[in-house]
């Protein structure tokens, strides 16, 4: 089931992989950011004005730049910046530490989470995934008078592209004073939202009353490290109480160079953002158009499953030079208990080419 790894090209809608020129329907670079010249060469500028690492204490302009373009961006007085998007939701929940006492966490949560979760020494306690009813009744058996919960869970779920239903669950939390919302938003963040701030953004939430997101430059953004878009205030909580602050370095100055050019691309190229939104009109239309349960959502992560031998869909899409994931039941924090194809769509995918999957998937049916 494995896709072939020997890339000889940069992240792409077309790329060399394994010596053929082929379509590439996989992984999260939704803008094709990873690749794009500008991105390239502002990567190559800071590390020729900055070397490659600053270690833990050094301030240098590049990481200047990259708060302000990503302050505009997400509209926050402050970001912290972290060694990569996997620590995100460990320095927020860390950073939060004193402002909840139990987590209430969606079951099929990413393991970034469930590995910040055992540092911070608060009860747990899992509720259904996607369930909002869950998470209610989960919060009215639990929380006793005067405690104040955090849920947490993803804004999209990776392996399946689900949106977790972030105003449902604000609902649900809306008679415990001082309940928090913590949400790993590394697939949500450049891609959904009015303006790209992803999946808060999405369901109608701002960044008040207690709403808090991870994220992370690695995917839309093209580049490499976590986030967490904050108040002046929690940003200030979370470069005292996480650990990560003080004992890790912040990504590498090429990858701070290269978000920077990145986010100046996505603000002025306003096609880029439209371009991915059609493209993933057009995958999941085309797929219920074959009769897979594809649901309506603009997310570009498609989970492709049903009574069909997807892996042999999948080896006889790579003879054909396009290339797809297929993923074995329960394989990822995410993953459904059965086969399923992930299909990542990106805004430089032309049409001809998800037709050209789509008519092959229905030729392998």
């Amino acid at each position: 089931m494995a896709t072939p790894v020997t890339m000889e090209t940069p992240l792409g809608a077309r790329m060399r992989i394994d010596g053929r020129e082929v379509d590439y329907f996989c992984g999260t670079s939704y803008f094709c950011l990873h690749g794009h010249p500008a991105v390239i060469e502002a990567a190559c500028a800071a590390t020729k004005a900055f070397g490659l690492g600053p270690g833990t204490l050094a301030r240098m302009q590049v990481y200047d730049d990259l708060r302000e373009s990503l302050c505009r961006w997400f509209g926050t007085e402050d970001v912290v910046l972290t060694i990569s998007g996997y620590t995100g939701p460990m320095v927020l929940l860390q950073g939060m530490q004193d402002d909840f006492d139990l987590i209430f966490i969606d079951a099929a949560t990413h393991y970034s989470s469930r590995d910040a979760i055992p540092t911070l020494g608060k009860p747990v306690h899992p509720f259904h995934h996607l369930d909002a009813n869950s998470l209610a009744e989960e919060l009215a058996r639990h929380v006793k008078a005067g405690q104040r919960p955090v849920v947490v869970s993803d804004g999209v779920f990776p392996s399946t592209g689900a949106l977790a239903p972030l105003a449902e669950y604000r609902k649900a939390m809306a008679p415990y004073e001082g309940a928090l919302l913590a949400v790993d938003d590394s697939h949500g963040v450049g891609v959904l939202g009015a303006s790209g701030r992803g999946s808060m953004q999405e369901a109608g939430l701002d960044g008040t009353d207690g709403n808090h997101f991870a994220g992370t430059l690695s995917k839309a953004f093209g580049a490499l490290g976590g986030i967490v878009p904050a108040s002046a205030a929690l940003a200030a909580k979370i470069e005292d109480k996480a650990m990560i602050m003080r004992g890790a370095s912040p990504p590498p100055p090429a990858a701070a160079g290269a978000a920077v050019a990145s986010l100046r691309l996505l603000e002025t190229t306003p096609a880029m953002r439209a371009n991915l939104k059609r493209n993933v009109r057009h995958m999941r239309a085309g797929l219920r158009d074959l009769g897979f349960a594809i649901p309506d959502t603009p997310v570009p992560i498609v989970s492709v499953q049903g009574n069909v031998d997807l892996e042999r869909i999948r080896v006889g899409l790579n003879e054909r030079d396009i290339v797809v994931r297929v993923a074995g039941a329960s394989s990822y924090s995410d993953a459904p208990d059965v086969p399923a194809m992930r299909l990542a769509v990106f805004s430089e995918h032309t049409p001809e080419q998800i037709d050209r999957l789509l008519s092959s998937i229905r030729e392998l049916l």
